[in-house]
């Protein structure tokens, strides 16, 4: 299928008018939150946003971005899924807020409001997230706010708020059923949160870049899309900030820079520098330090833990593992939620996998007797624990001498299996038991 061929304005228009009920629900949940932000901020929101999508990255540019603007005041995130705790999703000057502040504002500020709204058109779970989260932003007079697509970008309740500038960190295999099968639609789908004469920026790369690309030019947004020049720039500046990230070039990263890693950072240095060029980029990286919880996360020693859940972000988490631990071979402790194809999401894990153990993933979780039967086809051994507590206390008490246990596939089997507090592992794993089957994203 050519590029070339490719008419992003028609093809929307024609899925538009194709799916116009389905349009038609999206389109008003857009209009109530905006009409929301005209209730609470007349005049208009007084922070600076980013909108971010894409299929891997966004939470790590959200945070990098997070940190690389501190210069130009507070900045706060708002990303998702949470893994152990909503709190996650909500960040000030990248730090966690309190839970007492998501209580205060819910309760003087949002619910006030959501009581007011008639019953045939309520907030949903991202409306009330994403105004809670403006609510903290104007406590803690945030300059610049960077808000995460929980999936997709063009019909997301965040198109309810002017930006700054839009990003789409690449574009892979995810969500074909909500976004497309076809790569091109679900570039159609992402970089649809491009706006008119708004920076664009992008680090997607392949044929998906071509298609986001004339998408967001349809949008007539201004396109800045990372090259060769970028990612180089990027690799140097981290040698010499001496961190630990050492210099790579493109698709042969050092042994402690994945290339994805440092796409991500050169996307953040670029939107970053395009506003304030004169910041420089071994500045800015020395602001980035802190990670996302349970991404590439040591909780114990010889225990490490990612909630990689598509092919692209368990290729990149296969390719960490072999260059941050050369040699060693690997306990894998997986689960899987939703339609996802087991053997086609885990067959990388194959090459480093001594025994892949599963277990449940709680809410929409697969059975782990059928994901187990469906790897027996290809690898063994495999073995099945449906308990993911017991699961990951008898994998780990039982690890060979230089092996490692690895939990990934699903952020809500690491919730079971890892979260301390009992009573957010509960709520996290009955999210819906009050009749409503929602979608936490």
């Amino acid at each position: 299928m050519s590029p070339e061929d490719f008419d992003p304005a028609y093809l929307v228009t024609l899925d538009e008018i194709y799916h116009c009920h389905w349009i038609a629900r999206k389109r008003s949940r857009i209009a109530r939150l905006r009409r929301a932000l005209e209730h609470f901020w007349p005049a208009g929101h007084p922070a600076r946003f980013v909108h971010i999508s894409g299929t891997n990255g966004k939470g790590s540019v959200a945070h990098y971005l997070e940190q690389g603007l501190r210069f130009a005041g507070a900045t706060g995130s708002w990303t998702g899924p949470h893994v152990f705790d909503y709190a996650e999703r909500l960040h000030i000057n990248a730090e966690r807020v309190a839970h007492q502040e998501i209580v205060e504002i819910y309760r003087d500020e949002l619910a006030p409001y959501l009581q007011t709204l008639p019953d045939e058109a309520p907030l949903g779970f991202p409306e009330i997230g994403i105004l809670l989260c403006l609510h903290l932003f104007k406590r803690h007079n945030v300059a610049w706010g960077m808000m995460e697509s929980g999936v997709g970008g063009r019909y997301t309740p965040l198109m309810a708020l002017p930006v700054e500038a839009a990003i789409v960190t690449n574009v892979g295999d995810d969500h074909p059923i909500t976004l497309g099968e076809e790569l091109w639609q679900r570039a159609l789908e992402k970089a649809g949160c491009a706006r008119p004469a708004t920076p664009f920026f992008t680090a997607a790369s392949g044929p998906a870049r071509d298609y986001v690309v004339k998408t967001a030019e349809a949008e007539g947004a201004e396109v800045f899309a990372i090259g060769q020049s970028d990612f180089d720039s990027t690799a140097t500046a981290l040698a010499a900030t001496g961190s630990g990230r050492a210099n790579a070039a493109r698709g042969t990263p050092t042994r402690s820079t994945p290339a994805h890693v440092i796409a991500n950072l050169a996307l953040t240095l670029k939107l970053i520098r395009h506003f304030y060029p004169e910041r420089s980029h071994k500045t800015l990286l020395a602001a980035m330090p802190s990670r996302l919880p349970a991404r590439f996360w040591t909780p114990e020693p010889n225990v490490v833990v990612d909630v990689a859940h598509n092919r692209d972000k368990i290729e990149h988490f296969m390719e960490r593992l072999k260059l941050t631990y050369p040699g060693r071979r690997f306990r894998f402790l997986i689960g899987l939620t939703r339609k996802r194809d087991p053997l086609e999401l885990f067959t990388p894990l194959f090459e480093l996998a001594d025994e892949i153990i599963v277990t449940s993933a709680s809410y929409p979780g697969q059975d782990p007797e059928v994901i187990a039967e469906q790897l027996r086809r290809t690898f063994n051994p495999v073995t099945v624990q449906p308990d993911s507590r017991q699961a990951y206390r008898e994998a780990r008490e039982s690890l060979e001498p230089g092996q490692i246990l690895v939990l990934t596939g699903s952020a809500y089997m690491i919730d079971q299996a890892l979260n301390p507090n009992r009573y957010l592992r509960h709520l996290n794993a009955s999210f819906g038991w009050r009749g409503r089957i929602g979608e936490r994203v």
